[in-house]
């Protein structure tokens, strides 16, 4: 939206510079985007008389002039044709700066083929008054020399803003009137509007079929008008706004537009089959030629303005090519409406075109402006085009919108806003901004927003209006303060968060599941029976009938689902909530944990390496390293047989001394009928216990810059003794400088089974010398012979 400053302060006076404006209303909301001056003649130039011309001695084309400032007598060489003696005209004293495209131009004296010259008599072009540059700009004879040109011609300054789709009041000189006459603490007027009487029946004028669409039509007719160009005033106030000047008829409702915010058109009426106008929908594939020139095909949605027979012009957004008013037009007949603004937007987007007129449509428009906005564009019409009123105004609409009422409590208003603003200012802010304020109490009061202020619809809106307007930068500047409720360690969501991240660091991936299922998915896990499920009363399908008792019933459906699809390799974990209705097996809601492995450990390498198949180790080790990644060092595991998995490949979870779960290859009766020759492996464990373990404190353990040094221990033992057992006891035993034990061989004959493992030494602070291993080592071998009852070999 370009504003004009001239035109602007035609209401409202503006007793600040173009700085201080425009940082008013930008804080107001109103942000300035650009600011273009324009026709601002030079400080420097004053009017001057040419007192004498004599021809130039070294020049067939120029003149040497004497020219009288008023206060000193000058001699200036020229070479304008009419540089006569008499003629009053703009002369540029030395030191005047002329700012052009190309750069600043001063003035010096300086001569010219010789000859001095102290300043220069200009045109209209040379002061960006205009275009003409056949010769020197004349003044009129009675001007007052040594007067500043500036204060004849003052210049414009065209302001573009930025207007939010809430306000459509800003896209008029009258709104932005409104708001600047507040932000000065100035009073805004509106022209003085006086349209002759008319009381000349117009029946059938206008006609309403759409009132839904079209809210108010309001029409007269101006007969004997005589088309063309509009005078000076009118065109510089378009141009000033970027808009061409076309001829007075049209020109005068553009102005209004921009002045009132309030579309208009003028039809020729001539034109209008049987002379009068028809607000309807358009029939289905009807179609109208646009003044851009455009054919549209039309649907009911759309709302026209017809004649008699056919559409005349597109409702709100464009009048018809064979509508609008020529050189040849005598009457006219002038429309104000007011349509609905959705059904504008709608259509301007659908049929990709836009105008001014559409832009405030589609916004909102003021209701009660329509009959102001059509008395001063007769009267315009009057003034510059003659003729004279044809009928009265023919006023179609549906009845005037209520007005909302908005109370306010002026308390709200200061701790809204953070300052305290007085009861009095705030309601001097809404009566400057033209609100209706009744009710005035110590308390509140009770405002009315008219109908131009679509945006106003409760108290925060009204609150927001006066703290734009008494001063954004009023409001205290107040740190931000953080409470620290609780730690992040009391999160409840963060420990299942890490252990998820954990789980995702060993290569696993995550997948979802609903938690609710069918009955088959409930029951493959083969620890619950009927009486264990939880059903929904009123379930959205039976698929969707029973809160999941474990993870394992829609992790196997996963699993089939990408391996029919050809999916072999998968490495699967869920985290969520499990449901269970008898409490001697779980508690109702807990927290599972549930993986699943299958296929090959490496198919992206080749050979042997690429036939590799994951197997219970593989699972077990991912197990290890999750509790290695969440420092839990108490866990064993210990085989066992369950429904659920393969007899003799399964193993039960304990974490300190605590069941976690069960892992190992799936049952055959799980997996029966999936096109895979991969064994498939799987764990089920209560996130509960592994969260409650004792994690401890993580500590940073620097490398050792000093070497290892190792030893072999071989025994026999009884079959029974395991390998878990034999690297308990040696936790326990706590050998000094003991890094790491592994067992390298096994062999079991005869009910006792031969076991080998290696022991790694290493300090460090300094190398360990052999003597001191040696005592580490015999000394942990003696304790293996007398406690665990083992024979060293």
């Amino acid at each position: 939206m370009n504003i004009s400053r001239n035109w602007l302060a035609k209401y409202v006076t503006i007793d600040c510079d173009l700085a201080t404006l425009c940082d008013k209303l930008t804080m107001a909301g109103i942000e300035v985007e650009a600011v273009e001056t324009a026709g601002t003649v030079p400080a420097g130039v004053v009017v001057g008389k040419i007192l004498t011309r004599a021809p130039h001695p070294d020049s067939d084309h120029m003149s040497v002039c004497t020219v009288d400032t008023g206060s000193s007598t000058l001699q200036i060489v020229c070479g304008a044709p009419n540089c006569d003696p008499g003629n009053v005209v703009p002369v540029a004293t030395i030191g005047t700066v002329f700012h052009t495209p190309e750069g600043d131009f001063k003035i010096k004296k300086s001569k010219l083929r010789g000859i001095e010259s102290q300043g220069m008599m200009c045109s209209e072009k040379e002061l960006g008054l205009s275009d003409n540059h056949d010769g020197l700009m004349l003044l009129a004879a009675d001007t007052e020399l040594g007067l500043p040109v500036e204060t004849l011609f003052p210049g414009d300054t065209r302001i573009e803003i930025e207007v939010t789709p809430n306000r459509p009041d800003w896209l008029s000189m009258w709104g932005v009137a409104r708001d600047v006459s507040c932000l000065l603490g100035t009073e805004a007027k509106l022209p003085e509007v006086k349209v002759p009487p008319c009381t000349i029946p117009a029946p059938g004028l206008v006609t309403v079929e759409a009132p839904d669409l079209c809210r108010r039509y309001t029409g007269r007719l101006i007969r004997n008008v005589k088309v063309g160009p509009s005078p000076e005033w009118l065109q510089k106030a378009l141009e000033s706004v970027g808009l061409r000047p076309i001829n007075n008829v049209v020109d005068v409702t553009n102005y209004v537009m921009m002045e009132l915010g309030q579309p208009l058109h003028a039809f020729d009426r001539s034109k209008l089959r049987e002379g009068r106008v028809v607000a309807r929908r358009a029939k289905s594939g009807e179609t109208i030629t646009t003044l851009d020139g455009k054919t549209l095909t039309l649907e009911p949605r759309h709302l026209v303005i017809a004649d008699a027979e056919k559409p005349m012009a597109l409702a709100g957004v464009m009048g018809g090519e064979f509508s609008g008013v020529t050189e040849a037009t005598t009457d006219v007949l002038l429309e104000s409406a007011v349509f609905f603004s959705s059904n504008i937007r709608a259509t301007s987007r659908e049929l990709g075109i836009s105008s001014d007129s559409s832009y405030r449509y589609e916004r909102g428009v003021d209701w009660d402006m329509a009959e102001f906005a059509s008395n001063r564009a007769a009267q315009l019409i009057l003034e510059t085009a003659g003729g004279e009123l044809g009928s009265e105004l023919v006023d179609v609409n549906a009845g005037r919108p209520e007005e909302k009422v908005i109370p306010c409590r002026f308390d709200r208003v200061r701790a809204l806003i953070g300052t305290q603003v007085s009861n009095e200012r705030i309601v001097e802010i809404f009566r400057a901004l033209h609100l209706k304020v009744d009710e005035v109490t110590d308390t509140g009061c009770t405002v009315t927003a008219p109908l131009f202020r679509l945006d106003l619809e409760r108290e925060a809106d009204l609150i927001e209006e006066v703290a734009r307007i008494d001063g954004l930068d009023k409001i205290p500047e107040i740190p931000v303060t953080g409470k620290l409720c609780a730690s992040i360690r009391e999160d409840a969501y963060l420990p299942l968060e890490t252990m998820r991240n954990k789980i995702i660091a060993t290569g696993f991936c995550e997948c979802l599941h609903y938690s609710t299922v069918n009955r088959e998915s409930a029951l493959s896990d083969s620890r619950f029976g009927e009486a264990d499920l939880i059903r929904l009363s009123n379930p959205i399908s039976l698929e969707l009938a029973i809160m999941r008792p474990s993870l394992l019933g829609e992790m196997l459906g996963t699993l089939e689902r990408n391996i029919s699809r050809r999916n072999l390799t998968q490495k699967l974990f869920e985290i969520g909530k499990a449901f269970c209705r008898n409490p001697e097996l779980f508690p109702e809601e807990r927290f599972e944990l549930c993986m699943a492995l299958t296929g090959l450990k490496h198919p992206e390498r080749y050979s042997d390496e690429q036939k590799l198949q994951y197997d219970f180790y593989d699972l077990k080790g991912a197990l290890e390293s999750i509790f290695e990644l969440m420092n839990i060092k108490r866990y064993r595991f210990v085989p066992a047989d369950d429904a659920r998995f393969r007899k003799g490949h399964a193993a039960e979870v304990q974490i300190e001394g605590k069941k976690a779960g069960m892992f190992g290859e799936l049952s055959r009766n799980l997996t029966k009928g999936w096109r895979t020759t991969y064994p498939v492996f799987a764990a089920q464990l209560d996130a509960a216990v592994l969260l409650g373990a004792d994690h401890g404190a993580g500590y940073y353990v620097p490398f050792s810059l000093f070497p290892a040094t190792s030893r072999d221990v071989a025994f026999v033992a009884p079959a029974g003794l395991t390998h878990a057992d034999v690297l308990e006891f040696i936790r326990r035993a706590k050998p000094a400088d003991l890094e790491s034990v592994r067992l390298f061989d096994i062999f079991e004959k005869d009910g006792r089974k031969s076991m080998a493992y290696q022991l790694t030494f290493r300090n460090g602070e300094r190398t360990l010398t052999d003597a001191e291993v040696n005592a580490r080592f015999e000394k942990l071998r003696e304790k293996l012979k007398n406690e665990l009852k083992v024979e060293l070999r």
